[in-house]
């Protein structure tokens, strides 16, 4: 029998070879968002859309977008689709469109400490290569800039090379219209959850106007702005020192423009001041050596010294890098469409995980009349029997439930504790505000379990359920008030009404309802139950002749017949 050669290492290095992140994606599309064909539409709607709000926001542009969904053909289970979304944002320059469109991580908002919706630079280039793949159709991208020209592209992903391939260009009257138009083909199902992410993306963002042109007649959705004040845009920070670890303290000693640790302490850090700084010293011990540069310090100063700013007491991150949608602007996008009974919101104060600034903003709306488009039962949570709806940075989560700490801090904040119950059709709404979010994967459809996000969340939930069971307890009140108040107006309605009947005449009237404190509800008492309360009724007379012939008949009625004993059978 032949001995089986080895393989030697010069074979396995052979073998090795380097791939594109392109190629990567194209092999893992469920990596960022694109595993299920279900899920293809709405991930796709949800990739261009955020790109879209985020131009208009930077650029001071009130953001309007039309989504356009027209089927094909049918593939048996599957159908294709094409899908155009187009916006009135400032557009963007001609040279860079291969790039946006075609180049996975290429973008403008990585590594940047301040709020944003996008954070890698792949959604919209995957959309592109998702199709791609599955369709064989290029994207078309239409951009203009000026309103007065339109720049048309036909381009695909180089899979290989992690590049845009240009197909075709050319020109087009804008006629005044300026943004992007992206179009693509997806191969994909119809989900009813398409009408549910319009739905949510325009409750938290009021301040858009959304358009949507579906299959038929009954899927269009047509949301109108409902204000005309733009987010504040967030400022970029510096990082927070309750949450820095030894990789950023030593990339950031390496490259500061600081000679000593006290300044560069407080001069690359937020929130840091002379008094954090003593007590940074005064919990290092003089482990770290102050006269130092910051770019001098060995790994076990630096690590000493990232273990002391964790540990000293700092206020709470600036909230300037955060652009929370705020209590009043919340409320007003869901009563609209919900119509609840009542609504409550609560707001915490930012807090910071790894030095990266995150606020929660949560709001109830308890029994509801309305639905939202789309909604269905599968946006109940069967833990605690409330529509759960999951927002980050402005953004709504749709998939990925179960792996999302939002909905554990939501069942183990005890809703039923605060009357909220299945049978009250509440929606509970929980929006994340933060930098560099950490999401369990890079389509960004949960958030990972974090200690800090966990607490904050199941807190904010809490405080907003005490102020629903508050409510709850004023209205109960009133109401049981408002009983025991027209209780005691009957009773003296009909204690005055004999008081009247008696007395042959009309003696009590509304001074006596005003005195006794019940004159308002005189009206309702005659209304419903037919109660004259003032009503003056001589009491009926006995006539003498009906008194003599009752007394006469009285006499003539045989007397009755005395009782007669039973007789006793004795026995012999």
């Amino acid at each position: 029998m032949a001995e089986k050669k080895r393989t030697t290492a010069r074979d396995l290095a052979k073998q090795m070879k380097e791939i594109s992140f392109s190629e990567f994606i194209a092999t893992n599309p469920h990596l960022v968002g694109f595993e299920s064909t279900v899920k293809m539409i709405p991930m796709s709607i949800h990739e261009i859309l955020t790109n879209s709000l985020d131009a208009c926001e930077s650029a001071g542009i009130l953001p309007e977008v039309w989504i356009d969904l027209k089927s094909l053909d049918d593939r048996g289970r599957l159908k294709r689709f094409r899908l155009t979304v187009r916006d009135n944002g400032p557009g963007i320059v001609p040279r860079n469109v291969p790039l946006v469109f075609g180049k996975l991580l290429y973008g403008s908002k990585f590594g940047v400490r301040k709020q944003s919706r996008g954070q890698q630079g792949i959604g919209v280039s995957a959309v592109v290569l998702i199709s791609q793949i599955k369709t064989g159709e290029h994207a078309i991208v239409k951009t203009s800039t000026d309103g007065r020209t339109t720049h048309v592209f036909e381009l695909s992903v180089d899979v290989d090379k992690n590049t845009a391939r240009v197909h075709d260009t050319g020109k087009e009257k804008a006629g005044g219209w300026t943004g992007v138009e992206i179009s693509v083909v997806l191969e994909a199902q119809y989900s009813a959850r398409i009408m549910e992410y319009i739905e949510l993306t325009a409750a938290i963002n009021p301040h858009l106007s959304l358009h949507y042109d579906g299959l038929n007649e009954k899927d269009v959705l047509e949301i109108p702005r409902r204000t005309d004040v733009m987010p504040a845009l967030p400022v970029e920070t510096k990082p927070h020192p309750s949450g820095v670890d030894y990789d950023l303290l030593k990339r950031l000693a390496s490259r500061t423009r600081y000679e000593r640790i006290a300044d560069f302490l407080k001069g690359e850090f937020d929130r840091v001041r002379m008094d954090t700084v003593k007590e940074v010293w005064g919990i290092l011990k003089g482990r770290v050596d102050a006269k130092k540069r910051p770019a001098e310090l060995d790994r076990d100063e630096l690590s000493a010294l990232a273990d002391a700013m964790c540990a000293a007491k700092t206020p709470p991150p600036s909230p300037e890098c955060l652009s929370p949608v705020g209590e009043q602007t919340l409320v007003q996008g869901v009563v609209s469409r919900l119509q609840p009974a009542f609504i409550e919101a609560v707001t915490r104060s930012p807090r910071a995980m790894r030095g990266q600034p995150f606020l929660v903003e949560v709001i109830i709306a308890y029994n509801c009349s309305a639905d939202l488009a789309g909604v269905g039962e599968s946006s109940i949570d069967p833990v605690t029997g409330v529509y759960v709806h999951r927002f980050v940075n402005r953004v709504p989560l749709l998939f990925s439930e179960a792996g999302d700490v939002t909905i554990k801090a939501a069942r183990d904040a005890g809703l039923s504790r605060y009357e909220i119950a299945p049978e009250t059709r509440s929606h509970l709404f929980v929006h994340v505000a933060g930098v560099n979010i950490p999401y369990t994967s890079e389509s960004k459809e949960a958030i990972k379990y974090v200690d800090e996000y966990y607490e904050e969340i199941r807190l904010a939930i809490q405080e907003c359920g005490r102020k629903i069971a508050k409510h709850i307890r004023s209205i109960k009140r009133s109401e049981e008030k408002a009983v025991m108040g027209k209780r005691k107006a009957i009773i003296h309605s009909l204690l005055l009404r004999e008081l009247n009947r008696f007395a042959g005449e009309k003696v009590a009237g509304m001074e006596y309802a005003a005195a006794f404190g019940f004159d308002h509800v005189v009206p309702e008492i005659l209304e419903q139950y037919h109660l004259d309360v003032f009503r003056a009724v001589q009491p009926p007379r006995r006539a003498r002749e009906s008194t003599a012939g009752s007394k006469k008949e009285k006499r003539q009625q045989p007397a009755p017949e005395p009782l007669r004993k039973p007789a006793l059978a004795i026995a012999r």
